[in-house]
């Protein structure tokens, strides 16, 4: 039997996926406007920072959520669109378990619920994750302090499945506002500090990156480029 022995260095990316999560109001679905043949898929109302960029998105209907969103990725995925952005991942995994707590209607099953809810959601990330464009989810922020009052900050989804959710991912960003020269700006964090989680799978972006999704794509595959 022969192998068909590949090599790492010939890896690339052809297409990216992250998850980006900040505090409420931080400038989060403002990064689809950094983004060329993007389509939004929107569970929230807050599409009002993108007013005045040409950017297309579709809204999932708020009575049947998941029927909904289910449809709208179908379309995607045999679309054009060289990225989605998905807006938010805290929606859906709310929705989610409230499809749990349907079939789970005994408020002592708890147990089953999470499970339930964590079933679906890890199927929707690799549904989703193995498109053939880029994917980015926006989620919320989740702050928790230990016994010792240390802080830490995750994205804010039901249950356990945040850990999975980051797993599955090449990038999960920070989206935070800090200070740099006597001035408040946002940046992307794309490693771990400061009590946050995140990571950068290519290994060429910068702890602190502008937040520009474009840019940042463009610097990943640039980064291809230059390994050939």
């Amino acid at each position: 039997m022969s192998l068909d022995v590949k090599k790492t260095l010939d890896i690339r990316a052809t297409k990216l996926n992250g998850i980006i999560y900040g505090q409420s109001g931080v400038g989060k679905t403002t990064l689809a406007g950094t983004l060329n043949k993007v389509i939004v898929i929107s569970l929230e109302a807050g599409l009002l920072s993108l007013k005045g960029k040409d950017v297309d998105y579709v809204e999932v209907d708020p009575e049947h959520r998941i029927s909904s969103l289910r449809k709208i990725l179908e379309d995607v995925k045999k679309s054009d669109y060289e990225t989605v952005f998905i807006d938010s991942l805290t929606e859906i995994s709310e929705a989610m378990y409230e499809l749990a707590k349907s079939e789970f209607p005994d408020s002592r099953n708890t147990m089953q619920r999470y499970g339930y809810t964590k079933e679906l959601m890890v199927r929707f990330l690799k549904y989703t994750r193995d498109f053939d464009k880029n994917v980015f989810y926006t989620a919320l922020q989740k702050d928790d302090k230990d016994e010792i009052g240390r802080m830490s900050h995750l994205p804010k989804l039901v249950g356990s499945v945040k850990e999975d959710a980051m797993g599955f991912m090449d990038f999960v960003f920070v989206m935070r506002i800090i200070e740099k020269d006597g001035e408040k700006v946002r940046v992307l964090q794309t490693e771990g500090g400061d009590g946050y989680q995140a990571k950068d799978r290519s290994g060429c972006l910068n702890v602190l990156e502008k937040p520009d999704l474009g840019l940042i794509i463009n610097k990943v595959f640039a980064e291809n480029k230059e390994k050939k």
